[in-house]
């Protein structure tokens, strides 16, 4: 048993008590220890609800010397509408109170005890879109890991959906614990994109794509980022892709250039959008020629006006390609590889000249994207995965280990995937936004309005 011994003939159904590690017999406890353990520490734990009785005995008792009988039931009657008045915090003081007990008696179970029986103790405890978050001190003798690897234990314990542990980026021995109790991503009704109906906008904004577990909105902000989408299909892929599809289509300053390979996922999108290439790879890498062209000229007057990358603001050049799996994996080998090899170009050196590549395929596996392409785009967005394997393929190598695998996702929540940024130190899981069919064709005819008034078309 991990963190010492377990003391025998503990009374059954309470949680474990753990000795010192260097004792392999049980150890005869004095009457001081059997208070502490028995009475002191569940006492402590109870300590608001005992606060509370100790109020109310003490009002009942000062109202029985004031007025007898009458006088105990008066004052504590007078309680009653001070109660009714604070009961959301009092209510919440003592659901806290509860958690903190059941939390204890979870960590005993799942062996977290340290030598001297210390567990992990709560220092904060908040509500979030998932249920709980708690901010946890890991006691001396033992590490957050420790915690992490009890998760599924501590999750049986609390009966609860499911424990997150992560530890905090600046102390290593606070912890932060999300108690996951509810899907709140698991919607009937899709998300609608707040920019549905908003006149025009700009890229350097930052795009809206989808909401958090915490019910808070998520951008991608294109400009100096590459955009990788990948999932099993029907996961919402191209739900995703219209997201940054509409805001770019907002902004008039932005040229939209595509390939798609089934022609539909872009065909609505069309007015607005400058060239598109379909399923022919020859074309397509004319099309990726012309663009790295384009790239090299505007290095030229970047080196010219002694800049280092296209000023906030300026406009921007954005590549959408739809089923990148058909140009990189063709059938015609020498075509395949001479679309890789340009795409690389374009990816590796488009961001400082505002030229940034939004791409969409299944499976960005090494065989279908070579890693020295996939591994240049900053923003991975991991939609419903088959496997663990397949979702590292799209976040990067290690992140299901984590616990951050897109093969988790349940299959009915369509739109649900994990986004990992080049600035974030971990995926965030959220719900993508929706446009419908004739929503897109709003959106795209106002952009293609915007240009035409711009004279950017």
């Amino acid at each position: 048993m991990s963190g010492g011994w377990m003391a025998e003939g503990e009374p059954a159904g309470l949680p474990p008590l753990i000795e010192r590690p260097d004792i392999p017999v049980r150890v005869r406890r004095t009457l001081t220890a059997w208070l502490v353990i028995w009475t002191v520490r569940p006492a402590w734990l109870w300590r608001r609800e005992l606060l509370v009785l100790a109020v109310l005995g003490g009002l009942a008792g000062w109202g029985w010397s004031l007025g007898g009988t009458f006088g105990a039931v008066g004052f504590v009657a007078a309680l009653v509408p001070v109660t009714a008045a604070g009961w959301p915090w009092l209510g919440w003081w003592l659901t806290r109170a509860r958690w903190r007990r059941r939390w204890d008696r979870a960590c005993r179970f799942a062996r977290l005890a340290t030598s001297n029986d210390r567990v992990p103790r709560i220092r904060k405890i908040r509500r979030v879109p998932v249920g709980l978050r708690l901010r946890v001190r890991v006691p001396r003798g033992l590490i957050v890991d420790g915690v992490e690897s009890a998760a599924a234990h501590l999750a049986s314990d609390l009966r609860v959906r499911e424990v997150r542990v992560r530890r905090d980026a600046d102390r290593a021995h606070l912890a932060v614990v999300d108690l996951v109790q509810r899907d709140p991503l698991a919607v009937s009704d899709p998300l609608m994109w707040p920019w549905l109906d908003r006149p025009s906008a700009r890229l350097w904004e930052g795009v809206p794509v989808g909401l958090s577990e915490d019910g808070e909105p998520v951008t991608a902000r294109l400009p100096g980022f590459n955009l990788l989408l990948g999932g099993e299909p029907g996961a919402g892929k191209s739900a995703a892709l219209s997201t940054v599809l509409a805001g770019a289509a907002l902004d008039p300053w932005t040229k939209v250039v595509g390939l798609d390979a089934k022609r539909l996922e872009l065909a609505f999108w069309r007015p607005c959008m400058a060239e598109v290439v379909y399923a022919d790879i020859g074309e397509a890498c004319e099309l990726l020629e012309w663009l790295i062209g384009e790239m090299d000229q505007r290095y030229r007057a970047l080196e010219s006006a002694g800049l280092r990358k296209v000023p906030d603001g300026a406009g921007l050049l954005l590549l959408v390609v739809d089923e990148l799996r058909f140009y990189t994996a063709h059938p015609d080998k020498q075509e395949a590889a001479r679309f890789t090899m340009l795409l690389i170009d374009l990816v590796a050196r488009g961001r400082a000249a505002g030229m940034p590549v939004s791409a969409a395929t299944q499976k960005p596996s090494h065989d279908v994207v070579s890693t020295s392409l996939r591994d240049l785009f900053a923003y991975r967005w991991a939609m419903r995965s088959t496997t663990r394997a397949a979702s590292d393929t799209i976040l990067g190598q290690g992140w299901a280990s984590l616990g951050y695998s897109a093969a988790s996702i349940p299959i009915s929540t369509r739109g649900v995937g994990l986004l990992l940024a080049e600035e974030s130190a971990e995926p965030v899981r959220l719900l993508s936004y929706y446009l419908t069919d004739e929503e897109i064709r709003r959106v795209a005819a106002r952009g293609a309005e915007l240009r035409r008034v711009h004279g950017t078309g």
